[in-house]
């Protein structure tokens, strides 16, 4: 069609971010948190961004839900826990503690 622009990731993400002002400047911050999760969402699937960014806005989205999902939050948080004692079981610590050496002089009285 003629005269109509698309509109990217990038440019959505900047309309969210205005809403998502607005809502917190009416004090209204449910309403803002669901415009920050949208927000996030368009900046990790913008085109334009970096290789790190958006592998930072992925790993960011999948543990937590861009800080907005507590029960996503609280299973990475398990998730880590049961790896680290899972390792620590099959690894364990070392049993014997390495021997101390004293190197040089010890003054006399």
């Amino acid at each position: 069609m003629l005269g109509v622009e698309r509109v990217g990731p990038l440019q959505l993400a900047l309309v969210y971010r205005a809403l998502r002002k607005a809502f917190e400047d009416g004090k209204h911050e449910p309403g803002a948190a669901d415009f920050y999760y949208g927000e996030m969402e368009m900046r990790r699937h913008a085109d334009d961004i970096s290789r790190s960014e958006r592998s930072l806005l992925t790993a960011y989205w999948a543990l937590s839900g861009y800080g907005m999902r507590a029960w996503r939050a609280l299973g990475s948080l398990a998730a880590t826990m049961l790896v680290t004692v899972v390792l620590l079981v099959a690894v364990g610590l070392p049993q014997d503690a390495p021997k101390q050496r004293a190197a040089g002089t010890v003054p006399g009285p």
